[in-house]
Order: C-alpha cells, then sequence, then structure tokens
C-alpha cells in the first residue's frame, strides 16, 4: 500500500537578493546583484533595440548587424576578441526580440571588470569589416531558407502577421531582395542609430566583488553618448475572428497557432491570466494538453504561453497535430476554452496550478540566470521588485470564480486569430467552420 501523498508546505515568497542600481550622467543604468555560491559572474549589456526598430523593407538587418557584431572590435578581430574572453573563462553569446539586444558572457568572478570592458568595446566600438559583408548576407539568406522549411516558423510568421496587421510585431517573414543591400555602412549607420547611453542596461549577477566591477562600468561607458530614448511601437492588433492557412503540400502534419490579445504585465489581470493560462494550457496536466495530448493523442507536445512586450501581450495555445485532425484540434483547444468561461474550476484543480505556478516562480529566481532574466522583464515593463515580492501572494489570492472571470474576460473564441501550416487540400473544409482561411 502506498504511504499517503504528502501535503505541501506553505509557498516560499520570492525575494530577489539586494539590487544595487547605479546610474550614470548620460543615461545609462547598472544594476549588480550578489547571488549563488559558485565564484562566477553572469554579464550582460541590455540595449533597448530590437527587430521593431527595424525599417519596414529591411527585415532581419537587426539579425545582419548581431552576426557583424561578433566580428571583432576596433581593437581586435573576431579571433583575437574570442580569445579575449576565453583567457577568462567567458564566450560572447547575443540574444534578441523584438525590443532588446542583449550581448552577455559568464565568467570566472574575479574577472567581471574585464568582460564588462569586453562588452563595452563590442557596443561601442564594432569593427563591421567591409569585407565580411557578402559572406554574412550568404549566411543570413541560408538561414531564411532553413526557417522558410520549418512549419512552426511559417505558422508564426502567419499568426503574427493576422495578429498585428501592419506592425514591425506582424512583418516576422524578411524579403530576401532586401539583403543585397546590406553592408557595412549601412549596419554601422543602424547600430549608431539604434545604441546608446540611454537605450543601455548592464545586469551582473553572482559572487562576484561590485566595487571593481562598478568601477569598470564606468570607466568603460560614461562617455558614451546618450543616443536617441527607446523607441515606443503600440500596437493596434486585430479584433475578431481571423484564419490563416500556409500551405504545405502533402504535410503529415499540421502546426496550429489559436490566440488572441490579452492584458500586458502592468495590468492588474496579468498574473491572474498566468494562473489561467497554467491551468488551461501551460502546464503537462493542462486541461488543453490532458485533452488533445493524453486523451485523444492529436499532438505530442501542445503548449499554451504569454508572449508580452512593453504594452503589449498575447495568449498562444501551439501543437503540432496530424493533418486529418486538424479541425478536431482546434475544436477541442475551443471546447476547453469554452468550458472554462462557463465554470469555474475547482479549488482543488486552483490549489495545484497555484502550487505548480508559485513554485515555478521562484524555481527560476534560484540562479545568477534567472534573477538576470527576471530584472530584464521587470525593466522592460516598467516594474519594480514590488511585483516580485508579491507575485507568490498574488497568485495564491486568485480564486476559481477569477479564473473564470479571466477566460469570459479575455479569451473568448469568437476573437481569437488562427494560423495552420499545413496541407491545404486536406485542411481547408476541416477548417471551414472557424472561418474561410486566407493566405
Amino acid at each position: 500500500m502506498s504511504p499517503p501523498r504528502p501535503t505541501p508546505g506553505a509557498p516560499v515568497a520570492a525575494r530577489i537578493p539586494a539590487r544595487d542600481d547605479r546610474h550614470l550622467a548620460n543615461g545609462m543604468r547598472a544594476t549588480f546583484v550578489r547571488v549563488g555560491a559558485v565564484p562566477l559572474a553572469a554579464v550582460r549589456l541590455v540595449i533597448r533595440t530590437g527587430s521593431a526598430d527595424v525599417a519596414a523593407g529591411q527585415g532581419w538587418l537587426d539579425r545582419f548587424a548581431h552576426d557583424y557584431l561578433r566580428e571583432g572590435t576596433e581593437g581586435s578581430d573576431a579571433v583575437a576578441f574570442a580569445d579575449a574572453l576565453a583567457a577568462i573563462g567567458g564566450r560572447l553569446a547575443i540574444d534578441a526580440d523584438e525590443h532588446t539586444t542583449v550581448l552577455h558572457t559568464e565568467v570566472l568572478a574575479e574577472h567581471a571588470p574585464r568582460a564588462i570592458t569586453l562588452l563595452a568595446e563590442v557596443a561601442r566600438h564594432p569593427r563591421f569589416p567591409d569585407g565580411e559583408a557578402p559572406r554574412l548576407r550568404a549566411d543570413l539568406r541560408r538561414s531564411l531558407d532553413l526557417a522558410l522549411a520549418q512549419p512552426q516558423y511559417l505558422a508564426f510568421a502567419a499568426f503574427r502577421a493576422a495578429l498585428y496587421p501592419g506592425h514591425p510585431y506582424g512583418r516576422v517573414v524578411p524579403d530576401p531582395a532586401a539583403f543585397d543591400a546590406f553592408d557595412a555602412a549601412v549596419t554601422r549607420a543602424y547600430w549608431a542609430a539604434q545604441s546608446g547611453a540611454q537605450r543601455a542596461l548592464l545586469l551582473v549577477g553572482g559572487m562576484f566583488d561590485a566595487e571593481p566591477a562598478a568601477r569598470a562600468w564606468r570607466a568603460a561607458f560614461e562617455d558614451w553618448a546618450p543616443g536617441a530614448p527607446p523607441a515606443e511601437h503600440r500596437p493596434t492588433p486585430a479584433s475578431g475572428r481571423t484564419v490563416r492557412l500556409v500551405d504545405r503540400p502533402g504535410a503529415e502534419q499540421s502546426t496550429v497557432y489559436v490566440g488572441r490579445v490579452v492584458p500586458d504585465p502592468t495590468q492588474p489581470d496579468y498574473v491572474p491570466l498566468e494562473v489561467a493560462n497554467f491551468l488551461l494550457a501551460g502546464s503537462f496536466h493542462s486541461r488543453i494538453t490532458m485533452n488533445i495530448r493524453e486523451a485523444k493523442g492529436y499532438t505530442y507536445s501542445p503548449r499554451g504561453l504569454l508572449s508580452s512586450r512593453p504594452h503589449d501581450a498575447h495568449w498562444v495555445e501551439v501543437a503540432d497535430v496530424t493533418t486529418e485532425v486538424t479541425g478536431a484540434a482546434i475544436g477541442e483547444v475551443f471546447h476547453e476554452i469554452e468550458r472554462l468561461r462557463g465554470e469555474a474550476p475547482s479549488a482543488e484543480e486552483l490549489l495545484g496550478i497555484q502550487n505548480y505556478a508559485s513554485g515555478s516562480f521562484v524555481i527560476r529566481q534560484a540562479t545568477p540566470g534567472g534573477i538576470l532574466d527576471h530584472l530584464e522583464f521587470l525593466d522592460l515593463h516598467g516594474l519594480d521588485e514590488g511585483y516580485s515580492a508579491a507575485y507568490v501572494d498574488r497568485v495564491r489570492a486568485v480564486t476559481p470564480g477569477d479564473v473564470r472571470r479571466i477566460a469570459e474576460q479575455y479569451l473568448g473564441t469568437e476573437a481569437m486569430t488562427i494560423a495552420i501550416a499545413g496541407d491545404r487540400a486536406r485542411v481547408d473544409e476541416q477548417v471551414a467552420a472557424f472561418g474561410t482561411p486566407s493566405g
């Protein structure tokens, strides 16, 4: 006989370690956080520019610039720069999205000042060698060819184009003809316009000495020109039902995106919306997952998520389903949404989700990388540490009635955007009940 299941204890509040926030006269900011038990330092230079800042007709110029940034600095070519970082245990990584470009590395703690200096050289004095442009353009074309062969990318692009028509968020697929104009001069002008002290935030987390790191930051950045402040790109999302279909003749699977715009992280309903998502779609034991994966076997790895940007967010369910059940899978997603809109979950079901949501949040803050991720999130949305301190309590305060209200208010299926990458000949009739597919 199995022993009784343990009863979870009281949830632990998430506590961000003490932040050491500093500012320069040019507008640049830095945050130093001592955390962890291993003598390492995670160093991130976050610059508020991303794909949303690229002009129409120049899609992927930001990616081209990121590739160029890896070509070294005015003082060191790519090999010399990589060797300099490797000598202190690090390597350069670059991540980006619609609104941020992040240069980051992880080094031994005593080398945090040197890492800061090296990242500053990349951001402030990149080489952009003329002779590398043809190779980088060829790499960009190969990347696009690979992306266009992936149904997930095609469905994502169609979903974004339908949800954010005419807006940078909806311009996912670039025009490859535009790549011909990408060269060192274009990239240099783009980077000069999109970087600067007002757009920059240095984050350092780990077991390091803050004062030497702060001195290195000040020396590396205090004479950086402020540049322009970050641009705002508030969208006007689509309203009402839209169905987009990208034809993939002969495909045995359909990649399906179903979603709509919801409140962003600055709004009071965002945390209850996270709880509702975990219950409906965003955890392994969520209702949609248990339905279309466990009960019906339509898909292997469905997932629901909230995607946010400044002043904007959307909820989306994503699944790769067998072609023959494309329409049925969408129907079951809608069924679970409408069921939650019509009837509140039980207190027992909600408690399990609250434990999952609050526990996941606390676990994510347990590493330097996780803490820096969270600090980036707070900064992007203009939130303070009070958001973090109150998060677990806000999750625990959500009631079954709140979950039903959230679903009723924000997840109505009548305004869902649906995007499908699949075999039109076999899918068209299946999805006709949800709207006439375009695209």
